[in-house]
């Protein structure tokens, strides 16, 4: 890698130096560490974080400076794609040349001081290499922001998303069991314990230079303001992201999470998922019963205590690990990679049967929903009827 200063340290600004050249960030996210978040706001707010901040975010036409000009072609793909990281992964790596190439000249022409992509698994040490090739062929740094979360955590959520639809595992302490003895060998199985035992970093590490590889645990206590993409932002010289307009809210950019009565309904009608990977009956449900949704960082237990612990202690060796192979001045040097311990407080959900009463009332409130939602059409109807009749 090209000798550039070392980064900054955590939590103050990672910050390019103009004459040479523009600075390449690849955020890299673990899975459940917010990036879709990120993605969804650096879309929305492409063209100030460019004009106001000099970060291009681009697209998958690398030519195009952003401005307030609508596409041609409202949402066409070339313009306006959140999550352009998956795709650029695909290309052959000529076009991936080609595609930084064009986005640094967009960059130098406009005085951008930071190119930033974003990323998120299972592409992620490939996608790492890549970033290293650009900064060896142009000399220009690179810097790798990384997030990782505590393991309890990820599974849980895991569960959530994934575990659920497994038939052979009836519980998240059963999901969980079967993480930590890597029962499966199927896609899914590997890439979690890649995630949950920070190998992925490993090989991350083997294609970026230890200086410009910024590890940042994903826990509120840590995240500037509380707040991934405040964080990631903070991290690149954006002082406050409060004069920036949010992403619509949608089930793909916000980690809304459900209730654990609603997770638990998810789980009995597993085989209306087609496989693991299958979101749909998720989408269904969040339209058919948002209320079932919990808001973001809401947390309610789905491990049982026992289980909490031992997750926690089969993992602390991987966790010790990452922390003392992370720079000394970045505040780990103690061997604690995350500083947010479980609270023994907080609420858990024992695994068990839904009752009747519940199930009703879930289908009620999803038959009410829609009551209303029809009777509205029928107004808007009867409106229309009515104004063609004056006419």
């Amino acid at each position: 890698m090209p000798g550039h200063a070392p980064s900054a340290l955590l939590g103050a600004a990672i910050t390019p130096d103009p004459a040479k050249g523009p600075l390449l960030v690849a955020h890299l996210g673990g899975p459940k560490t917010g990036s879709s978040a990120i993605q969804a706001f650096c879309d929305h707010n492409r063209t100030a974080l460019f004009r106001q901040h000099g970060i291009l975010y681009p697209t998958l036409n690398p030519d195009r400076v952003p401005d307030t000009t609508p596409p041609d072609i409202p949402g066409d793909p070339n313009l306006e794609l959140p999550h352009h990281g998956a795709v650029i992964m695909g290309m052959q790596p000529d076009a991936q040349d080609d595609y930084l190439d064009r986005a640094v000249a967009v960059c130098r022409t406009h005085g951008a001081g930071i190119l930033l992509l974003s990323l998120e698994a299972p592409s992620l040490p490939d996608y790492a290499d890549m970033v290293r090739r650009h900064g060896e062929r142009t000399g220009l740094r690179a810097v790798a922001v990384c997030y990782v979360r505590r393991q309890d955590t990820w599974i849980e959520d895991a569960w959530k998303q994934w575990g659920l639809k497994y038939d052979q595992y009836p519980t998240p302490d059963d999901f969980a069991r079967a993480l930590m003895d890597r029962e499966l060998d199927d896609v899914f199985f590997r890439a979690a314990v890649s995630v949950l035992e920070h190998a992925w970093l490993d090989e991350v590490w083997g294609f970026t230079d230890p200086a410009d590889m910024v590890v940042r645990p994903y826990e509120r206590p840590v995240l500037q303001c509380g707040d991934v993409v405040a964080d990631l932002l903070g991290l690149l010289g954006v002082g406050s992201i409060a004069r920036l307009p949010l992403p619509p809210s949608t089930n793909f950019n916000t980690n809304h999470g459900f209730t654990p009565e609603a997770i638990k309904l998810l789980r009995t009608v597993r085989p209306m998922f087609d496989g693991i990977y299958d979101n749909g009956p998720y989408a269904m449900l969040y339209d058919a019963l948002p209320g079932a949704a919990a808001a973001p960082f809401a947390h309610v237990g789905l491990l049982s205590p026992g289980m909490r612990a031992a997750v926690l202690g089969h993992y602390a060796p991987c966790n010790e690990r990452l922390a003392r192979r992370m720079p000394a001045p970045h505040g780990h040097g103690d061997g604690m990679l995350f500083r947010e311990a479980p609270d023994p407080d907080a609420p858990w959900w024992p695994d068990r049967e839904l009752t009747m009463q519940e199930v009703a009332t879930m289908l009620m409130q999803c038959v009410q929903r829609q009551h209303v939602r029809i009777g509205a059409l029928e107004e808007r109807l009867e409106q229309l009827e009515r104004r063609e009749r004056k006419e």
